[in-house]
């Protein structure tokens, strides 16, 4: 029998518990999410934020995304087929290595870059958290339950069996009495009789036992709270209440309660303006945090373009160290055969060998520096360093097939340009109308609290049900609640602080302005200063190619002089050098234009679009 009454309450307390707990949630719960689900929804809630927000930030990335992409594949590019004697003793590590041209290379950058992934998570986390704040504005629902299976003892006073036959005697012997025709008189006196002599003999004495009680509970709660962007809080919450008790009296008490309650501000607090304000800048930081990462885009572009270029120079300057060693080579060699026949002293000679070595440590250190250069921009691409890869030397051929590429526009209409579509000046400016909002939010909060809170209750009808809530004896109050500003040293020192951020937004805003004019105009005036040092080096290369000519010739005729014909091939090794890195510099120097000027457009790939001369139509 009790293993059978714990198998009852085991069930029943299964069953309590689904009906408590789960019941009032079952859609929620029941259904149940996996780990794939919520990032899921997260990026899709996230991605379409960062798709609305794009309509107002120019050039924005329409592909974007922060998953990672797998390492690109190589094996269309073309590859090195022959060893470059240039490189000496490193040549034959590059054969077979693929040729990465310049749009390929920025393509790699923008997918496996890790600054690149950084800037694009913080945007992504900025929209992440505006879906937290969005949220606050929505129907929010809440629940739970309990159930419990308990049992409980307690103290009871009892008559034993005896006692009980004893405080039954004298209502017996009436009764006899009556029955056999006694008379009342003499029935009373036996009764008191009887009485006596049970107090005497102590059988009206109560024992105390221990009662074992069990009983099954459970409670279930489901709520939903509205915030609105004016201020007001509406809050609904369904209570049910269930008590069995298992042993004793089998009674079972159940109640359900449906509670309201709406608070809405009237002074502090109160209004859209300061009541939204949260979600406000969070809807503006995603603004902020897009427009960084275009104009981020543009940079990373420049810098990638520039390290691309400047590893092309870097081989370059190892041919040019190349061409002067072969050419200080055939000069000892062709001075030594002089010496030979007599025709050169051997002091010149000497000083030939000298600057031969010379030319053969430079150049060695160019390769050296050439290789080092390589495996730092595959690190900056996102590459591993052991990627066998070497960038294109056509695309440095065809800059200096091209030439200079005129570009002329005046400085103060490039910084009219740049006052208007720079995205960084943007955020400078709407920073400073963030903190008047701010100032006007710190007075409202000096202003005594105000609220009018309306609430009301339904209790369930009596009886078992709990389902049933009575309407017509629903309970409902409406008052205000008065908080006075008696103590406003916090809120006084936060309302002046607001006041001096807003100067030093003012000040940033304008300081902003002024670094942009200051930029443009470095960049215009750096892009003048790389078309006058190549016309220069320019005119350099051609002196110093006549230079060596002549010393080479005089040589040949045993005429010259060794420490010209040394001074002219430096010079001339130089001078190409130096040619080659005023050509790259005014390209990279062009781009630094349009990027300040915040007119260099950035495709998908990372390629940038040409801009025309009429930009400032």
């Amino acid at each position: 029998m009790e293993r059978k009454l714990r198998t009852v309450e085991k069930n029943l307390l299964l069953k309590m518990f689904i009906i408590c707990v789960f019941a009032p949630v079952s859609g929620g719960l029941l259904g149940g999410c996996s780990t794939t689900h919520y990032r899921t929804s997260a990026d899709k809630e996230t991605y379409k934020i960062i798709q609305e927000k794009s309509a107002d930030v120019p050039n924005v990335d329409t592909e974007f995304t922060i998953e990672p992409a797998p390492l690109p594949s190589l094996e269309d590019l073309p590859k090195v087929t022959e060893a470059d004697p240039a490189l000496g003793e490193a040549a034959e590590l590059e054969v077979n290595s693929y040729i990465l041209s310049l749009e390929k290379a920025l393509s790699i950058a923008v997918k496996r870059n890790r600054s690149y992934q950084n800037q694009k998570e913080s945007l992504y986390l900025a929209a992440l958290a505006l879906t937290l704040d969005r949220h606050q504005y929505t129907p929010i629902f809440s629940g739970g339950g309990n159930a419990a299976y308990n049992r409980t003892t307690r103290d009871r006073t009892e008559v034993t069996t005896v006692g009980a036959i004893a405080q039954a005697a004298p209502d017996v012997v009436k009764q006899i009495g009556q029955l056999t025709g006694t008379p009342g008189e003499l029935i009373s006196r036996y009764s008191t009789l009887v009485t006596e002599a049970i107090n005497a003999s102590g059988l009206e004495q109560r024992r105390t036992v221990v009662v074992d009680e069990r009983s099954v509970s459970g409670s279930s709660r489901l709520g939903v709270d509205l915030l609105l962007k004016g201020g007001a809080a509406i809050a609904v919450d369904l209570t049910s209440n269930f008590l069995r008790f298992l042993t004793g009296d089998p009674r079972v008490d159940t109640s359900s309660a449906l509670v309201a309650t709406i608070t809405q501000p009237l002074m502090r607090g109160a209004g859209r303006r300061v009541a939204a304000e949260r979600l406000t800048q969070a809807e503006r930081d995603v603004l902020y945090a897009l427009r960084e990462y275009t104009r981020f885009r543009q940079e990373f572009t420049v810098d990638i373009a520039s390290a691309y270029y400047n590893v092309l120079q870097a081989r370059d300057a190892v041919h040019n160290n190349y061409a002067s060693y072969l050419a200080f080579q055939a000069s000892a060699e062709r001075d030594s055969a002089l010496v030979a026949e007599g025709r050169k002293r051997r002091s010149d000679l000497g000083r030939i060998e000298q600057a031969r070595l010379n030319s053969e440590n430079v150049w060695k250190n160019s390769i050296r520096a050439y290789r080092r250069g390589l495996d730092n921009f595959k690190i900056q691409l996102g590459l591993p360093t052991d990627a066998p890869i070497v960038l294109d030397q056509q695309e440095l051929q065809r800059l200096q097939e091209r030439g200079l590429q005129e570009w002329d526009i005046p400085v103060d209409d490039a910084v009219k340009v740049a006052l208007a579509t720079r995205l960084d000046l943007y955020n400078a400016r709407d920073k400073e109308i963030d903190a008047e909002r701010r100032v006007y939010i710190a007075a409202n909060s000096l202003k005594p609290g105000l609220d009018l809170v309306v609430s009301g209750r339904v209790d369930s009808k009596e009886g078992d049900r709990f389902q049933e809530l009575d309407f017509e004896r629903a309970r409902w109050s409406a008052g205000l609640n008065l908080d006075l500003p008696l103590n406003q040293k916090s809120k006084r020192n936060t309302y002046r602080a607001a006041l001096i951020e807003l100067e030093r937004a003012r000040r940033q805003s304008t300081l902003a302005e002024d670094t942009v004019k200051l930029q443009v105009r470095d960049a215009w005036r750096n892009l003048d200063q790389a078309r006058i040092t190549y016309e220069i080096r320019k005119i350099g290369v051609q002196i110093n190619e006549e230079r060596v000519q002549e010393q080479q010739l005089l040589a040949e005729l045993g005429r010259g002089d060794a420490l010209n014909l040394v001074d002219a091939q430096n010079d001339l090794t130089a001078a190409r050098n130096e040619l080659t890195s005023a050509l790259i510099s005014h390209t990279i120097a062009r781009l630094q234009l349009w990027r300040d000027m915040g007119i260099l457009f950035i495709k998908e790939d990372g390629q940038w679009q040409e801009v025309t001369d009429d930009v400032e139509s």
